[in-house]
């Protein structure tokens, strides 16, 4: 591809040994206030319902932190909300308003199984690495739930029984498997056959696999009360800043943004999500388009609970979860991601899948769709998170929780690179390691 003279303008500008074009690419769509990566599309469903709870200003000085977090997403929010509480200096910065990437787009589902089942995981990576990896996103939920207790407000936390439904026999017989991975785990988990989840949720798949430990919550919510948090503790939060520049120094990393303002850290963690994939040469990450409805709040759910999650073994999968007012939230349908305008023109005609497939559910429910919106996701071939550092940013650590899990993966980053802050690193950065 020809490099255009804005892009040599800021290669010149980057200054960088380890500037890729890639970066450059990034860094030319960072100085558009239009053109970060477009990540959803439409309104979803928690921008309404909450609003835009807070704002914050561009950043306007130089300024020195301790630790500088580009992204605030849910992922920023966690890492930053850790860090504070164990006295850092946070910076946290985002090329949008807070919230409004991803996160704002996300289903908000908490669950410790990965998008590669453990038996697959198994034989990726080995026995012991699957099964501590699959252990830590266990354990999350219990830590977010931990973490939310401790917040003013509950954002729609829920604890929920999660359906891991097989889509046909062929599938069935490979959950067993599934199965007994886990219980050799030390998963609370149950079998069902067709006749028990027909008797017991109404639903007409050949088995299941039923766990106790899952949880739903408002991402958007949360991150805000995180960041809030972080202010309080006397961190700091600017959105609408972009970052242009990682200038690596003898005691960490000076951030460059767009309008000219620096920050100084000793460490930098990035945590941009799918984007991150622009800024590096390794291909960490597939990107893809999901898609996800709303409906209507009903007067009843029967024959399903509120306290009930579902997801099918197929792939692409559909994904079932409801909200705090009777409303079904229905993810899935995903196609390989192309660009913001195709994944955009498809959503009426994905829209109108997701509700046919519920309606097939669960005939008897009058189902209308009050939201529905597309997002951008991203797949790595183990399922798992890219945590910790790569040579490419020297003195940066990322956080990056691709998958069906990011909420849970970030609540291990904020585990895993808090004690790489604090000087201690943990062995199980090794699970999450770039150049795997």
């Amino acid at each position: 591809m020809p490099m255009t003279s804005r892009a040599r303008h800021l290669v010149r500008a980057v200054g960088s040994p380890f500037a890729t074009y890639a970066q450059v690419l990034y860094l030319s769509a960072c100085l558009d206030r239009t053109s970060p990566m477009d990540l959803k599309s439409t309104h979803p469903f928690w921008l309404i319902k909450n609003g835009l709870i807070r704002s914050y200003p561009p950043l306007n000085s130089d300024i020195s932190c301790d630790v500088a977090i580009v992204g605030a997403g849910i992922s920023g929010a966690i890492v930053a909300e850790r860090l504070t509480q164990l006295g850092q200096h946070v910076v946290v910065v985002d090329c949008r308003d807070v919230a409004l990437g991803s996160t704002s787009a996300s289903t908000s589902l908490l669950q410790y199984e990965i998008d590669v089942m453990l038996v697959d995981l198994i034989e990726q990576i080995g026995i012991a690495a699957a099964r501590r990896a699959y252990a830590l996103s266990y354990q999350s939920i219990d830590r977010l739930e931990e973490l939310i207790h401790t917040l003013p407000i509950d954002c729609d936390f829920a604890r929920k029984l999660s359906l891991y439904v097989a889509s046909d026999e062929r599938d069935a017989i490979k959950l067993e498997a599934e199965y007994e991975a886990r219980r050799e785990c030390g998963f609370d988990v149950q079998l069902l056959d067709r006749q028990q989840l027909s008797h017991a949720y109404g639903l007409n798949y050949p088995a299941a696999i039923v766990s106790t430990q899952a949880a739903s919550v408002d991402a958007y919510q949360l991150t805000h009360a995180l960041l809030a948090r972080v202010a309080q503790g006397g961190g700091s939060i600017y959105d609408r800043t972009s970052i242009e520049k990682f200038e690596p120094l003898a005691s960490g990393v000076r951030l460059h943004a767009q309008r000219g303002q620096t920050i100084t850290a000793r460490q930098v963690i990035v945590a941009t999500g799918y984007e991150a994939q622009q800024m590096l040469r390794e291909k960490i990450v597939t990107l893809k388009s999901t898609y996800a409805i709303v409906t209507q709040p009903l007067p009843t759910l029967d024959p399903w609970h509120a306290d009930w999650i579902m997801w099918e073994t197929c792939n692409p999968y559909l994904y079932l979860r409801t909200t705090a007012d009777q409303r079904f939230l229905v993810g899935g349908e995903d196609d390989d991601f192309y660009d913001p305008h195709r994944r955009d023109n498809a959503l009426p005609m994905k829209a109108q899948q997701l509700l046919e497939r519920l309606q097939a559910l669960f005939p008897n429910l009058n189902l209308e769709i009050d939201f529905h919106w597309a997002g951008t996701f991203g797949e790595t071939c183990d399922g798992l998170a890219y945590i910790g550092a790569t040579p490419e940013y020297p003195g940066c650590q990322f956080a990056l929780g691709f998958g069906g899990n990011g909420i849970t993966f970030s609540s291990i980053a904020a585990d895993l690179l808090a004690e790489t802050i604090l000087g201690n690193q943990s062995e199980e950065l090794k699970l999450f390691r770039f150049g795997r």
